[in-house]
């Protein structure tokens, strides 16, 4: 009777939010309702259409305001979309807003398959997300308690036919946010703050798929890459490239590690299947965020200590093991000196914040994950963090004004087969890679990882 009722509550919900889906394909605004700065022009026509149902969602006045953009980002912030601001203004009212729309470049779009990337955080932002949202409260669960730290999403929109496709987000740095610095390791509080919310939205899941499994079968996203990631894939080659420079940065005794990455470098494609196959994560799968670096959230401080964070960028959320997000964050993030004297108090501190939310939302920790099976977990996948590793490292590594043109790279991606992978490294702070990339590779040998 508990899950006949559960599920009773859930039809109205997903109605609600498939009636917003089909409200978000408006129609092409009329143009002498909107007026277009110069830089706007060169945006696409959806862009406008989507403001335009903004506009009237928000209580603007048809034909009485006007939008204005500019860039909202550096170089170096996104491989997979651009981003800017739009501005609504009307009389003394103006309002600011964050959009993310695929790359205007052909290649780039091609190459890195933004459309269907897109297409996945769409569906997060329009309905998986706002489903965890209201399990939460159906179960009492309220915001200081459980997972919401999402942005607001105003507007969502992705039609594959005519590849459209556009993100419209509160800007956060109007609430006092701001991102951490890239170019520097995470510290306690920030890694601290990460691991209690990461924890509890890999409850959600897990009391989702025992509360409402009809329901939870649209969450099981596969890898968005897993189809096209063959031996010859670009990002493939890439991994393969940076894996054999982290060999590199190893001291001449450090033979065993040597042995231990070459291993990895061998077994590369079977473990990036093995990643992608959830049912061997069974049953403590979970709907990962899937990009889960520094770059990919937001902070809000109070007398310095951050108090609040905001992810962001679901466009790779896919099914896996819990800990694939948690070996990215850990691994990439953070440096040698920080794992030795935290490492295990946060992999508690997920833990613990994961088990609370799931007593509150009536489930046995010890039923629906045992700490034991957290720990088979680390072992079976804490390697990945060191996989990706190999390739963000680098980048954390070297300055954004120093990173690659995203549209000349894929461009010579789509032109050649024989690009040099070099273009991505050349720049990088050489003597910091080398000190971080050793470490983390010590770390997961020390940690049975590899």
């Amino acid at each position: 009777m508990v899950l006949e009722s559960l599920e009773q509550v859930t039809i109205p919900e997903e109605a609600a939010i498939d009636k917003a889906m089909t409200e978000n394909h408006v129609t092409q605004p009329n143009v002498s309702e909107v007026t277009r700065d110069a830089a706007a022009r060169e945006l696409p026509a959806f862009f406008y259409t989507a403001m335009e149902q903004v506009a009237r969602d928000e209580g603007f006045t048809a034909g009485q305001y006007t939008i204005e953009t500019e860039d909202g980002s550096s170089k170096g912030d996104g491989f997979i979309g651009e981003l800017f601001r739009a501005y609504l203004s009307e009389g003394d009212r103006r309002e600011t807003y964050l959009c993310k729309i695929p790359p205007l470049n052909e290649a780039r779009r091609q190459q890195f398959g933004t459309m269907e990337i897109f297409e996945r955080e769409v569906l997060m932002y329009n309905k998986l997300l706002p489903l965890m949202f209201a399990y939460q409260e159906a179960k009492g669960v309220g915001r200081g308690d459980g997972f919401f730290c999402i942005p607001k999403c105003y507007h969502a929109h992705y039609d594959g036919q005519s590849a459209e496709a556009i993100i419209v987000m509160e800007d956060l740095r109007l609430n006092h946010y701001s991102m951490f610095n890239k170019d520097k390791p995470v510290d306690y509080e920030h890694a601290r703050l990460t691991m209690e919310q990461l924890g509890r939205y890999n409850a959600v899941s897990l009391a989702m798929k025992h509360d409402r499994p009809e329901q939870f079968e649209q969450f099981k996203m596969q890898d968005s890459m897993k189809e096209s990631m063959g031996p010859e894939h670009p990002f493939i080659v890439m991994l393969q490239k940076t894996t054999r420079d982290a060999m590199e940065t190893l001291e001449p005794h450090e033979s065993r590690e040597r042995n231990k990455m070459q291993k990895l470098l061998d077994g590369m494609l079977a473990d990036v299947d093995r990643y992608a196959n959830f049912e061997l994560a069974e049953p403590y799968a979970v709907l990962g965020h899937g990009d889960c670096w520094i770059n990919n959230m937001m902070y809000r401080y109070k007398n310095g200590t951050p108090e609040h964070i905001v992810l962001l960028d679901w466009q790779v959320a896919r099914y896996c093991s819990p800990i694939l997000d948690l070996a990215y964050f850990i691994f990439c993030c953070t440096d040698e000196e920080f794992r030795r004297r935290h490492y295990d108090e946060m992999m508690s501190i997920y833990y613990n914040s994961l088990a609370t939310l799931l007593e509150k939302l009536g489930h046995s920790p010890q039923e629906v994950f045992p700490r034991t099976a957290f720990l088979r977990q680390l072992r079976q996948y804490g390697r990945f963090g060191l996989m990706l590793a190999v390739f963000l490292v680098p980048m954390l590594c070297t300055r954004n004004e120093d990173l690659p043109d995203m549209n000349a790279t894929a461009e010579m991606f789509r032109d050649t087969d024989n690009v040099d992978i070099a273009i991505y490294t050349k720049h990088t702070n050489q003597s910091a890679y080398r000190k971080r990339m050793r470490a983390v590779i010590r770390d997961t040998v020390r940690y049975g990882y590899i």
